[in-house]
């Protein structure tokens, strides 16, 4: 039998007034703020600074399941720690209860949710520029959400989930929601484990269209964030949802009325049609709704990028993942042969030949070479021989150990003996037996010339010689390796990737004949169960016509006498089993 106290004082329940730690920090529990099926919010203060307060989650995890989402809302705080849009997780603990855990979040405290200023203004609506401010200020932690990899979508924004910090910013909180699992639902079993997920896990007047039907088979990702985005600006606007939650079909047709009053620009009502459009891909992403948002406050609330949490930064500087505006185009990596030189002048070489491609190169197979994306590499190395990544750089040496490799600037007001004297230097046999003589234009400014490595500078060696011709052949190995070097290399590249993606449409082709195949066993079964119930009706119904007939004939007829008419006790049974045959035959019809 249940007792009454009427009368007696209220015990306190759960975690108020306790004292607990928490990481480093020790802090005294006051009343509940927050109140959910599995978890309480409450109003701590620091132990040791009375004047800080903080907010305690209290989370019940009964199942593994419940304990993986609390992992997954520690992991995306700890993340986006430090980002001013997003509230903070300073520490937080688990607690093993033996049948369940406990885990206990100390997070930054703020005063006021949207929900309670939008409330406390009553009529009071707010003007275009503060409620951009408020709408950028979620753009920015949803920002930083998709831009991680994979993304990370939110799925439960809302009016509720965001918090006016003390700094005068809006925070967004409760990320026991979010996914990067984006993909088509295809089977049945997946649908109905997502299904599941999205009725427990998100709030039915911002749901997207393509949450609510799994069976439309579009991606469900990020884009379910902008859609929520849309409610959320009209929420901020006007002061009520755009959709009740409780109209499926007028989610899914997108069906909403813009109300006359308050007055905004037809900015604000072209944003809020384009996040809510049904087709997550003519939603736009959180990049072009920032910007579009960003453009249109004042110039002094303007900002040139979005903000981020202070660890990516000092993360990517320390990685160095500052890049170049332009790439390097996709292509094997490899690094340059290495240039015919001793190993005492590598570096001047090297540096030598970065700057001639800087400053427009020479028009040869050595200068284009030298002018890609190797040259930017070289500089790396400054005082080490390149070497590529697959064959020993001293194969290359030895072949070309009798040449050295000389670049000579031209000056631009030399006499013209000079520029003729630098020409005859410059000038080379190439594989046919040509000279070759540099282009004109901005390889002016330089020139190469290959030398045997005991000759000097200004003499010339005899034309025929054993050493000037074993020189020519290795200048001429040299050369063409230089010139077909990328192109092979890329052809074969290319070779292999078309050979990987036939291998995979074949496997595709495979797997797609084996479902038709499956798929037409199945109608084959399904088709020979229907022939066999159609001939089993079809045979009880003339079954049934010709008990009817017969009973018709049996029955007397009303012009007979009334002596005839009245039938005795010993007739009765006669007409008795041909009701009960066709009483059994209805049933057995109806059964079918």
């Amino acid at each position: 039998m249940w007792r009454f106290k009427p009368f007696m004082h209220k015990e306190p329940t759960g975690l108020e007034g306790r004292s607990i730690d928490i990481g480093n920090l020790k802090i005294h529990v006051k009343n509940a703020i927050a109140e959910g099926g599995f978890s309480c919010v409450y109003l701590a203060r620091d132990a040791v600074h009375v004047s800080k307060q903080y907010a305690l989650k209290h989370i019940i995890c009964n199942d593994e399941e419940m304990l993986e989402l609390v992992m997954k809302e520690i992991s995306v705080m700890k993340l986006l720690r430090g980002h001013p849009n997003v509230v903070t997780l300073h520490a937080h603990t688990f607690l093993d209860m033996g049948r369940t855990k406990e885990a206990l979040l100390v997070m930054e405290f703020c005063d006021k949710s949207l929900v309670n200023v939008l409330e406390s203004r009553g009529a009071g609506f707010f003007d275009e520029k503060q409620a951009l401010a408020i709408f950028r200020d979620v753009c920015n932690a949803v920002f930083a959400m998709h831009s991680q990899s994979p993304p990370i979508a939110h799925r439960d924004l809302k009016a509720e989930n965001l918090l006016l910090g003390s700094d005068g910013l809006w925070k967004l909180c409760d990320f026991g929601s979010i996914s990067t699992n984006h993909k088509r639902f295809e089977r049945p079993e997946e649908m109905g484990i997502e299904e599941d997920n999205i009725r427990k896990h998100t709030t039915p007047a911002y749901r997207a269209p393509e949450m609510w039907d799994l069976f439309r088979r579009e991606l469900i990702n990020e884009k379910v964030d902008i859609w929520a985005l849309g409610c959320l600006l009209f929420r901020i606007c006007y002061f009520k949802s755009a959709f009740d939650g409780e109209s499926k079909l007028q989610i899914l047709n997108g069906n909403y009325r813009i109300p006359e009053l308050p007055k905004y620009s037809s900015f604000i009502t072209d944003l809020i049609r384009d996040m809510l459009q049904s087709s997550p891909d003519d939603r736009p992403d959180i990049t072009q709704v920032w910007f579009r948002v960003n453009e249109q406050l004042p110039v002094g609330l303007q900002k040139s990028l979005p903000d981020r949490q202070p660890e990516m930064n000092s993360a990517e500087k320390h990685e160095g993942i500052s890049r170049p505006a332009n790439k390097s185009p996709a292509g094997p990596r490899r690094s340059p042969p290495p240039p015919p030189t001793s190993v005492g002048e590598s570096a001047r070489n090297s540096t030598q030949l970065s700057n001639t491609s800087k400053a427009g190169g020479s028009g040869g197979q050595l200068g284009a070479f030298w002018s890609t994306q190797h040259a930017d590499n070289s500089l790396v190395e400054e005082n080490t021989i390149p070497k590529f990544d697959d064959e020993p750089a001293g194969h290359y040496t030895e072949k070309l150990d009798g040449i050295r490799l000389e670049i000579h600037p031209i000056p631009k007001n030399s006499a013209p003996a000079k520029e003729e004297n630098a020409q005859t230097h410059a000038t080379r046999r190439n594989s046919h037996g040509k000279s070759h003589k540099p282009e004109d234009g901005p390889s002016k400014d330089f020139e190469i010339s290959f030398f045997p490595k005991d000759t000097d500078h200004g003499t010339e060696k005899p034309k025929a010689s054993k050493s000037q011709s074993a020189t020519g052949f290795q200048d001429e190995a040299f050369n063409s390796f230089v010139a077909e070097f990328d192109t092979k290399r890329l052809s074969m590249g290319a070779s292999n990737n078309k050979s990987g993606k036939e291998e995979a449409l074949k496997a595709e082709v495979e797997r797609l004949k084996e479902q038709l195949k499956q798929a037409n066993l199945e109608k084959g079964e399904i088709t020979s169960k229907f022939e066999k119930l159609s001939a089993i009706c079809r045979s009880q119904r003339q079954e049934l016509q010709e008990l009817k007939q017969t009973l018709a004939a049996r029955t007397p007829s009303p012009n007979k006498d009334a002596s005839r008419n009245q039938t005795s006790p010993g007739n009765l049974p006669s007409a008795n089993p041909l009701v009960f045959s066709i009483s059994n035959l209805c049933a057995n019809l109806t059964t079918v």
